[in-house]
């Protein structure tokens, strides 16, 4: 077993290992470009023709998302492979309701535990979101919560039926993940459960769809939901922190509410009859049909420049209650291709610290990620960063490893929602919330 390793250590390690992957990293280029495929790594991958190529080595096994199939089409429609089906003892849920749906639906295995290709095409085929959005998404929960080798990972806490291959697979319901503070159904981690739905909140956003929306959950209700969960969690919170990554979740978290859920027959309009199933029933709601044009990774960055133009917030952090530490980043001018390139590859905030998607993988994880960090940089240099190549990041520093993780060693929920949630105060469909 590799003796612990304090933050120092594991950042100059992977930083030099990093080097050594970095400078062979011209070689590859032109053989790749020689070969037609855009972006890969050590073991192989890249996009050529749009597909994602296989890996090699120790990921040779690993299945890989596929483009699905797009346009107008009926969720879950008549099949009943798809019929709804609340989850057994033994299956896990955890904190997202999209993910809840598709698993109580079977386009998630039933049980909670998914892998790396199952997710992507399952987010693609019910949900109409892009192939490179869906995979993103996919391989982010992956790296923090799953089996790398595999592919396997729970949609809630530690599971056993996931491997444990390469260090201890967590499952997505782990804090500083793809739960931060400020969450739109959860309470901060701090005051003691991040995992439930707090129906209570659900109620305040209905308040402010009211209020901001017109009585939907459209972008302007998100805005006044940010504003009012940041301030919250800013002014009560001593172990707030608001880095690239809360800026990132918290934004798209709610972007994917008024651009994934909406029925399609009129997706602009999202309206409670068509949003607050899957968030207090995680299921769709009748006669739902998904997007009728793909939402990809291009369409979130506009999202997230829009939200946050609503909301300029401050990035940082709390040091105690009432001592808010700004961090030096100015987002306010941002193009989307800036944002989307600054949620990946932020400066250094701190002098330890360097933004990356390795941030999502908890402290308890870093070590095995330190001694196995050739091959998780070569699976996002060969399954992420092809489909950024159109916002011209510097992805060399994509895989620099960061050692802010270690703020995220919080403990570990299992998550659950409210049995017999009340949908009896739901408008029909294309009508809003009044007061």
């Amino acid at each position: 077993m590799a003796p612990d390793l304090d933050s120092k250590e594991r950042a100059a390690m992977m930083r030099d290992t990093t080097s050594r992957i970095i400078g062979n990293a011209a070689v590859r280029s032109a053989k790749e470009k020689r070969q037609g495929i855009l972006g890969g790594g050590a073991l192989g991958g890249g996009l050529l023709g749009g597909l994602l190529q296989p890996l090699t080595g120790i990921l040779a096994d690993l299945d890989l998302p596929t483009p699905q199939p797009q346009g107008l089409k009926k969720i879950p429609g008549d099949d009943p492979a798809h019929a709804f089906m609340p989850p057994a003892d033994t299956d896990v849920r955890g904190l997202c309701p999209t993910l809840n749906t598709l698993a109580n639906t079977a386009f998630l295995d039933r049980s909670g535990i998914t892998t790396f290709a199952e997710a992507s095409n399952a987010v693609q085929t019910a949900y109409g979101f892009g192939y490179d959005l869906s995979t993103f998404l996919s391989a982010l929960g992956l790296i923090a919560g799953g089996d790398l080798v595999s592919g396997k990972y729970s949609i809630g806490g530690a599971d056993s039926r996931v491997p444990n291959t390469l260090g201890p697979a967590l499952g997505l319901d782990k804090h500083g993940t793809f739960e931060v503070d400020g969450s739109i159904s959860r309470e901060d981690n701090y005051f003691g459960n991040q995992a439930d739905f707090i129906p209570s909140r659900w109620e305040t956003i209905r308040q402010q769809a009211v209020q901001s929306g017109g009585g939907f959950f459209g972008i302007e209700t998100w805005i006044a939901n940010q504003k009012a969960t940041y301030e919250t969690a800013r002014s009560t919170n001593p172990d707030f922190f608001a880095g690239a990554k809360y800026f990132a979740v918290s934004l798209a978290e709610r972007a994917f509410v008024f651009r994934g859920l909406p029925n399609g027959t009129h997706e602009e309009t999202a309206d409670a009859a068509n949003i607050e199933p899957f968030f207090l029933n995680n299921t769709f709601p009748d006669d739902w049909f998904r997007r009728s044009t793909a939402y990809g990774l291009a369409n979130l960055a506009d999202d997230l420049v829009n939200i946050y133009a609503g909301y300029p917030f401050e990035l940082g952090m709390n040091q105690g209650t009432g001592n808010f530490i700004p961090l030096n980043a100015d987002i306010t001018s941002m193009t989307p291709d800036q944002v989307m390139c600054f949620v990946l590859l932020t400066p250094s905030l701190f002098p330890t610290s360097q933004s990356n998607v390795f941030d999502t993988v908890p402290g308890q994880f870093q070590t095995a990620l330190a001694d196995n960090i050739d091959t998780y940089s070569a699976f996002v240099e060969g399954v992420i960063s092809p489909f950024f190549a159109p916002f011209s990041c510097n992805l060399g520093s994509f895989i620099q490893p960061s050692a802010s993780c270690d703020s995220c060693d919080d403990p570990a929920l299992s998550s659950s929602n409210p049995d017999d949630p009340d949908l009896s105060g739901t408008p029909p469909p294309g009508q809003p919330l009044t007061g």
